[in-house]
């Protein structure tokens, strides 16, 4: 078809030939898809390309669309060759016969003599093959087309194959793919279905075209299973294209035909028994045999009718045969038997050995892409376990389902966080105990979602609470692996448009709407738990429901559901809203090492050696720094680090450093998103958990392409990484952040004639790092003084007055020192110190007040302030005066929540329950705080800590390492006696909070 050079229909289909070329699906479906808005002649060519490549439902959908639109004779014949191409015979055999009613070409006729004659060895009727085959090779001769009788000459090649070959019925899905074909085959293989194996790959050669990289792989292991069911004359028909291929030396990998198990057939009919669950034909059928094969069917025979003690002996001595397939299998189904009685140690060394024998069948294997195939579709340790806890949640219910969490979480790597005190996933009580342990400090409106993927089946895993949802997906690994790698080889540079389909495609594969759909009505955050193929996932991008992920629900990530509380409990230290921006390894180390910022923003991005993958850096404007060194990195003062386009290895690595939470991109988006993604998080951090901040920021992009902001993740701690409390930002409107002084102020008051001992003050706190304010000098002319001494009080940590004869003569001085007092009752802390240079007699109102020496002066106010700062948060007496009764000790307990410290006075020797008693007692917690007679409240538990470690509310003895202790307070709202999540406003929420804690705020 020839089309004039330039215009936009030949620009589409010279894209769409292109693409054909690379084996790109997506690209050749998108580029004939816009060239059929402009002509429909390219119909044909669209389908016959994706049928070429072996894209066969995709080429049925396509076929189905067009033909909706026109009955194109070539283009039914067409349809037909693509329902013979997946296996789908009797629909093909359909269209033959009302198509040979039209008047066709001799090419049409000799196209549809091809698709009945596989038809009619479908069904096992060889002579109409034949007598098919034979009339096609008659009407392409006929249409002067030879080239196409090398493919007759395959097919009758193949044809003898299949003669005396049980085709067995596919109950699945059936495969679309040479890739596919080659996956299942060697899943039924490793069953010892060779039967069926060799229909499948069969199937394969006599009915798609083999992509290059393919060929071999398909043609060995069509060879192989000859071999493996005694077929040695069909099997050496095909030792010439092997030599061709490979070279003479792969006859010498092919089995030992004299030493190949012998399939039973009556055995095969019986395990195909087994597996419709028509135990009691399977047992008539069995009878008495000694070989490996029979004590395989008896294992399974006696499993599935539960007999766990008997299945475990057959397995046993068919392990023993010395064939490695029937060995592997017999192993695995051994360790299952096992995990299913309780025996969790025999099933892992069981399962360990059957993956030893799969690597060891893989490792014959010189394509890498086959090998690797292989070692994909074989269940590991790690795969037993998860099927085994699946099948106890079938056998026995959701009592089952901690088993399953815990199973799931055995799977997850230990890269970040161990989990040494992780239970056996048989003991449920152990593993509820666990499950408890791990989800306790999770937000009311958070879930876990937990993913794992065995060979054949997706596993999802919902927790909150006590409710635990279990989804299954069947997908096959093969299929999620080629989708996420080609996820990850999308470049920002591609059309937006492949990145668009993949997310689809990804997104009906994991059954994303399904999952949403399962989770509980007031969730809005989800911690994702996945490792390996499934952490490259770009959840955020994933559409669901008309819109995407992450914008519908606030998303993080993390290795593992064990690293939940140890990052939790590490963010606490790390709080605060001091940022720092570095684009340089070195102002990295050296910020690093001064441990002045709680956020850091690296201006860096991933890099990767192509000739070694797992050589990989980020790339300063100065060096490049290893994911190695990274790690070695202290990052422990940091609660948030923001990096670029960074895999996942360094985001573990600046985690295990010490960080709480890591903001990555996936791939490099535009820099203009990214600025304003960015932005936006930063902004929206001083008010919300690092999740919901993320959320925010992606909606601030909405109107662009997921290309432009799907690629970020945050992995860590979800929660807050602000030092102020709830309270403090839900008052902030503007999401701003208050920040707070680094190097405190002092206003220094004194009369004129008192000068040089002012100045001498001043010099000695500026030395000291101290701010003074000298309120006769500092006042500009013209300024208001009133006001600017206002200003200067009102921004002062302390007020000093120097006291002399002098003094009182001052008129400014009364006036000071009172709104400094009244300050300080209102501060309720430390306020108002006085310096007396000689012996007037101070006022009444400040002649009980201690006072401080001109000498020691400024070293006293640096010790106050450092005393004050030592929480980071401000200081204050506690609300009520204590009553001690015996000896007492000070300590102080902070509150990020609230953003203070009180100094509460609590007995020397005390408990845990008398510590939590006396801060109580002190502080006047309250329970709740209800208004609106009683239809909407809120309800306050509290939790004490100690260098982030919780301090048990029990009468054990408290050791205090440090007279700083931490107090959480969690809140739970309620609103008509129901709870809620959702129910209250901001304005309800901001009134109740302060109703319950006016007391022991600023």
């Amino acid at each position: 078809m020839h089309f004039e050079p330039g215009t936009p229909l030949a620009d589409a289909v010279k894209a769409a030939r292109s693409a054909a070329l690379r084996g790109n699906v997506l690209g050749v479906d998108l580029a004939y898809r816009r060239a059929a808005t402009i002509s429909p002649l390219v119909a044909h060519d669209h389908c016959a390309t994706l049928l070429n490549l072996g894209a066969v439902a995709k080429a049925a959908q396509r076929c189905d669309e067009y033909l909706s639109r026109t009955k194109d004779t070539t283009l039914r014949i067409l349809r037909t060759q693509i329902r013979s191409a997946a296996t789908d015979h009797t629909a093909a055999e359909r269209d033959v016969r009302e198509l040979r009613k039209l008047k066709l070409t001799e090419l049409e006729q000799a196209r549809l003599a091809r698709v009945a004659a596989l038809a009619a060895a479908d069904r096992y009727d060889y002579p109409t093959a034949e007598s098919e085959l034979d009339a096609a090779e008659r009407h392409f001769r006929r249409a002067g087309r030879p080239e196409h009788l090398e493919h007759l000459a395959r097919d009758r090649v193949l044809l003898d194959v299949r003669r005396g070959t049980r085709v067995a019925k596919i109950t699945t899905t059936p495969p679309s793919s040479p890739a596919e074909f080659l996956q299942r085959a060697t899943a039924l293989r490793r069953e010892v279905r060779y039967d069926e194996a060799l229909a499948l790959m069969t199937r394969c050669a006599t009915s798609y075209q083999v992509e290059p990289a393919l060929r071999f792989a398909v043609l060995f292991e069509l060879t192989v299973l000859l071999v493996l069911t005694r077929q040695a004359g069909a099997a050496r028909r095909l030792f010439p294209l092997l030599v061709a291929a490979a070279g003479p030396d792969v006859l010498s990998r092919l089995p030992d035909a004299t030493q190949t198990l012998r399939p039973e057939r009556r055995l095969t009919h019986v395990r195909r028994l087994i597996a419709d669950d028509e135990l009691l034909k399977a047992e008539g059928l069995l009878g008495e045999g000694n070989s490996p094969l029979w004590h395989l069917t008896a294992a399974e025979l006696a499993y599935a009718r539960g007999e766990l003690e008997q299945a475990a002996e057959h397995f046993e001595v068919a392990s023993r045969s010395g064939h490695a397939d029937l060995t592997a299998l017999a192993l695995r189904k051994l360790g299952d038997t096992f995990a299913d009685a309780g025996h969790e140690a025999l099933a892992t060394r069981h399962w360990a050995e059957s993956q030893r024998v799969e690597e060891s069948l893989a490792d014959h294997r010189d394509s890498a892409s086959v090998k690797l195939r292989m070692l994909r579709t074989a269940p590991d340790v790690r795969d037993g376990r998860v099927r085994a806890a699946a099948r106890r949640v079938h056998r026995e219910g959701a009592k089952a389902l901690p088993g399953l969490v815990v199973a799931i979480e055995a799977a997850r790597g230990t890269a970040v966080f161990d989990h040494r005190d992780l239970p056996g996933f048989a003991d449920l009580k152990a593993s509820r105990r666990w499950l408890a342990r791990a989800t306790r400090q999770l937000p009311g409106d958070q879930v876990v979602w937990m993913m794992h993927a065995t060979p054949d089946r997706l596993h999802h895993v919902l927790v909150k609470g006590r409710r635990i949802t279990h989804l299954t997906r069947d997908v096959h690994i093969g299929d999620l692996t080629d989708t996420i790698r080609r996820i990850k080889a999308w470049k920002p540079r591609y059309d937006p448009a492949v990145l668009s389909a993949l997310l689809r495609e990804l997104s009906r594969q994991l059954g994303l709407d399904e999952v949403v759909k399962a989770l509980p009505p007031n969730a809005t955050r989800v911690v994702v738990t996945t490792d390996g193929l499934l952490a490259d996932v770009p959840l955020t991008g994933l559409p669901v429901a008309g819109t995407h992920l992450g914008r519908v629900l606030a998303l993080s990530c993390l290795p593992n559901l064990s690293a939940l509380r140890p990052l939790h409990r590490r963010s606490h230290g790390q709080r605060g809203d001091q940022t720092e921006i570095v684009g340089k390894a070195e102002e990295l180390q050296r910020t690093l090492d001064e441990r002045r910022c709680q956020r850091l923003r690296v201006h860096a991005h991933g890099m990767h050696d192509r000739m070694n993958p797992d050589l990989s850096w980020l790339q300063f404007a100065d060096e490049q720094v290893s994911v190695e060194a990274l790690a070695k990195l202290d990052f422990r003062a940091v609660g948030t680090v923001v990096l670029g386009a960074a895999d996942t290895g360094f985001v573990h690595a600046a985690i295990t450093a010490g960080t709480s939470a890591v903001l990555a991109a996936r791939w490099q988006p535009a820099a203009d998103a990214q600025r304003k993604v960015l932005d936006a998080f930063d902004h929206h951090l001083a008010r919300f958990p690092r999740d919901i901040a993320l959320q925010h920021a992606l909606k601030e992009v909405a109107d662009r392409h997921p290309a432009d902001w799907a690629c970020w993740s945050l992995h860590g701690d979800a929660g807050v990484q602000t030092s102020a409390g709830p309270l403090r930002r839900r008052l902030r409107k503007d999401g701003d952040p208050v920040p707070l002084e680094t190097r405190p102020k002092v206003f220094l008051s004194f009369a004129g004639k008192d000068r040089a001992q002012a100045e001498q003050l001043r010099a000695e706190l500026e030395a000291r790092n101290v701010n003074a304010y000298l309120d006769e000098n500092e006042a500009a002319a013209g300024d208001d003084a009133t006001a600017a001494i206002d200003e200067a009080l009102a921004t002062s940590d302390y007020y000093v007055l120097l006291w002399s004869e002098n003094t009182p003569q001052r008129e400014w001085v009364a006036a000071e020192w009172t709104a400094a007092f009244n300050l300080e009752m209102t501060r309720r802390r430390a306020f108002l110190f006085i310096v007396r240079l000689d012996e007037e007699p101070l006022p009444p109102l400040l002649a009980p007040r201690k006072h401080i020496d001109l000498v020691d002066a400024a070293d006293r106010l640096v010790a106050t302030w450092r005393a004050d700062r030592k929480s980071e948060l401000p200081v204050f007496p506690q609300p009520v005066p204590p009553t001690p009764d015996g000896p007492t000790v000070a300590i102080s307990v902070r509150s990020h929540d609230l953003g203070t410290t009180h100094i509460v006075m609590t007995p020397l020797h005390l408990t845990g329950a008398g510590l939590y008693r006396s801060v109580f007692e002190a502080m006047q917690l309250p329970t709740e705080q209800v208004t609106f007679d009683g239809t909407i409240g809120m309800r306050f538990t509290y939790e004490l800590y100690q260098q982030n470690e919780p301090i048990p509310d029990d009468q054990s003895t408290v050791e205090l390492a440090s007279d700083l202790v931490d107090i959480a307070v969690r809140v739970e709202s309620f609103k008509q006696d129901k709870e809620t999540d959702d129910g209250l406003d901001v304005d309800q929420q901001r009134m109740l909070l302060v109703a319950a804690f006016r007391h022991l705020l600023p």
